[in-house]
């Protein structure tokens, strides 16, 4: 019908016409919609336009995964400060001050920081332009960075390309090779970031023997003079710890260097402090310490991951000791569970470490890689004194002299051919030992070990297993027996002429009260059997334990004379006092 025909014509009519405007469109996107962040321009290539802050493009395509990946690596490369360090990737960030897991670090500090998928994920959007093909517009748009790159990237341990970051200084060190690092920036022979926050004048190469004197006269002078120490190697091992502070990066281990005085407020805090302010202008991380092995594991291995430069254990009141703190005293590196999770993580070990405590014992392994350094302020009110200047503010403000100083010392001794001294060595620290304790003598000091001889004669477990050795050898000679036996005769008594009540073998009762009873004053067989199977073999007194096998399922034991003029010389003694 005619009236069917015209409604079918007008309808072609207006299907033609919105065709046209679609065809319009196509050819002039922009009236299709409102342009868009990271449109390309008219007339430009959109997979090659960069947005501002981008510093490369990458176009995502299907099966080229590692090859994003490799691209990847390479931009944050250029880009970028991310390293490798110890089998995870990482990053440098301003500490805050704050205390967290008995850690406190102070306001400023460079730490160093393991890199998550999520923080690495940003880092890729943020560098890189990422362009992808739409198939539903037709076109290269943009794009977030697939998350599989960065996964792919922090996966790669060992194959990575990024540089292996050591540690971060914020001063001028020493190399192993005793050669200088006085450029900031990354230092490829080390692996070392020295970031700078202040100019250091150059450090003379090859001082005079009169040179470093003077340099060790300067700290003296202007830091250590306000300190009271107990004897001359009191000061050397003050010094002992500004050098190796200073160095510590260059050496493959040192010793802890600990501060005691009789008193509180004696200077040992402000003297661990002023080590950490002359190598780093801020105060020491404090790290509370404890006797629980495994919270003070995963301590540790959180400073040593963060990259703190020194380390203080400040005001230990009981014996300072543990397995894993003598561990990272004396390897380059150090393997623990992660605070928190159950993976494994490593970190170097070049840190210096400090102590303080009030009259401070050390216990056990710890005596051989400790340093002490003893305040003797010689007044019941030490906090009274009054040092000629606030360290906290002049040591920051005068780094650069201090810094010099304490290199000249040791250029001094190293540009004059590490001249011999007679010194024993030291095992574990031989490094340490050649470098730092002999310099200080070639040039005047005392030597800082002469502490080592009040270090072991106040530890605890020397003194338990002396006791133990020489009540034993009195009571069984060379004769096998058991720990059993040993508290069955300790605890025998008898009647005296008086009819009282007495100890039959009263200095073994005595040694046994004093070093092995618990909360209700007895002795335990266990307990005196894992002590001495700990110590078997050790001297002391001129005597060892030694395995005798076993009786009716019961552990044996017997002592031997190892040395028999210090064996006469301590049974004398230990007879006379009995």
């Amino acid at each position: 019908m005619e009236g069917d025909d015209d409604r079918k014509g007008n309808i072609l009519d207006l299907a033609a016409e919105r065709l046209k405007a679609e065809q319009a469109k196509t050819k002039n996107p922009k009236a299709k919609r409102k342009s868009q962040p990271g449109d390309a321009k008219e007339g430009e290539d959109p997979a090659t336009r960069l947005p501002e802050g981008r510093h490369a493009t990458l176009e995502i395509r299907p099966g080229e995964s590692p090859e994003l990946a490799d691209e990847a690596e390479r931009i944050l490369i250029e880009r970028d400060g991310i390293f490798q360090r110890s089998g995870y990737l990482a990053r440098l960030a301003v500490a805050k001050p704050e205390t967290v897991h008995g850690i406190q670090r102070r306001d400023g500090n460079i730490t160093i920081v393991p890199l998550d998928v999520d923080y690495l994920n940003d880092r890729l959007n943020r560098l890189i332009a990422w362009r992808k093909y739409s198939f539903r517009m037709g076109r290269t748009v943009t794009c977030n960075a697939p998350r599989p790159v960065a996964s792919t990237l922090l996966s790669r341990s060992g194959a990575w390309n990024f540089k292996q970051l050591t540690g971060v200084i914020t001063a001028p060190t020493l190399r192993p090779d005793g050669s200088l690092i006085e450029r900031p920036g990354y230092d490829e022979a080390t692996g070392l970031l020295f970031h700078a926050d202040q100019a250091f004048p150059p450090t003379p190469q090859t001082p005079s023997r009169e040179d470093g004197r003077a340099a060790l006269d300067y700290l003296v002078d202007e830091v250590l003079s306000g300190f009271d120490f107990a004897a001359a190697h009191d000061q050397a091992a003050a010094l002992s710890a500004l050098l190796t502070a200073a160095v510590r990066p260059s050496l493959r281990t040192a010793p802890l260097h600990a501060f005691s005085a009789p008193r509180p407020a004696s200077g040992k805090s402000l003297l661990a402090d002023c080590v950490a302010l002359i190598v780093t202008g801020r105060p020491a991380t404090n790290m509370s310490f404890t006797p629980d092995p495994d919270e003070s594991r995963k301590r540790i291995l959180t400073v040593l991951m963060g990259g703190d430069q020194v380390i203080n254990l400040d005001n230990i009141e009981g014996a300072l000791e543990g397995d894993a703190l003598c561990s990272v005293l004396t390897n380059e590196s150090y393997t623990d569970r992660l605070l928190g999770t159950q993976r494994q993580g490593t970190a170097p070990t070049c840190v210096t470490w400090l102590a303080t405590g009030n009259n401070l014992t050390v216990a056990g392994d710890m005596t051989r890689r400790v340093i002490l350094c003893n305040l003797d302020p010689k007044t019941d009110r030490p906090e009274e004194r009054v040092f000629s200047r606030d360290l906290y503010r002049w040591i920051p403000a005068n780094r650069p002299a201090l810094i010099v100083a304490a290199l000249t010392a040791l250029r001094a001794y190293i540009a004059a051919g590490r001249p011999p001294q007679a010194l024993r060595t030291l095992g574990s620290f031989e490094g340490w030992s050649g470098l730092i304790r002999a310099s200080l003598v070639w040039l005047g000091e005392a030597d800082p070990l002469l502490s080592r001889s009040s270090i072991e004669n106040a530890d605890p477990v020397r003194r338990k297993l002396r006791s133990l050795l020489l009540g034993w050898y009195s009571t069984f000679k060379a004769v096998p027996a058991t720990s059993n036996e040993l508290i069955t005769l300790a605890n025998l008594t008898e009647r005296n002429e008086g009819g009282d009540e007495i100890r039959r073998h009263p200095e073994l009762y005595e040694i046994l009260r004093e070093h092995f009873s618990d909360r209700r004053g007895e002795f335990k067989s266990q307990d005196i059997g894992e002590f001495i199977k700990k110590y078997q073999r050790r001297i002391e007194a001129g005597l060892r334990f030694e395995d005798a096998g076993e009786r009716r399922d019961r552990k044996l034991w017997k002592v031997e004379v190892s040395d028999l003029s210090t064996f006469n010389h301590e049974m004398t003694i230990f007879l006379n006092l009995s």
